[in-house]
This record gives structure tokens, C-alpha cells and sequence, in this order.
């Protein structure tokens, strides 16, 4: 298995990573490729998990049958 290791300084780092370490210095950075294929998942498990940008679903509902009624 291919694995890189880089020490690299922590100012440089996104901000994300550098939450909780010190302002200065250096950190230990190891990549290691993913040796799985990513599992497929069934469009189903992701129903539901994102935001609803259309108001509530009685808003939803109600402009379908505004919708269908233009017919």
C-alpha cells in the first residue's frame, strides 16, 4: 500500500484543520489511497436527507393542484 507522509506547517493548513492546533509549527500529514471501491447506496437512502428548498410539503402540494387546475 502507497503511503505519503509530509510534514508540513500548520499555517499553511485550511482553516478547518487547523481548529485546535497551535498557530505555528509543523504537523505530520499521511495520505493513504482508498483501497475499497465506495459502496453503492440506493438513491432512496438519500429521500429526505436534504433541505427543503419549497416551503412546507402542504406548500408543495397546494401548487400541484395549482398546477394540474391550469390544465
Amino acid at each position: 500500500m502507497n503511503k505519503i507522509v509530509r510534514h508540513y506547517p500548520v499555517d499553511r493548513l485550511p482553516a478547518d484543520l487547523r481548529a485546535d492546533l497551535p498557530e505555528h509549527g509543523l504537523v505530520k500529514i499521511e495520505f493513504e489511497p482508498e483501497t475499497e471501491a465506495p459502496r453503492k447506496r440506493p438513491i432512496a437512502h438519500l429521500v429526505g436527507s436534504g433541505q427543503n428548498l419549497y416551503g412546507s410539503d402542504q406548500d408543495v402540494l397546494d401548487y400541484i393542484a395549482e398546477l394540474r387546475e391550469d390544465r
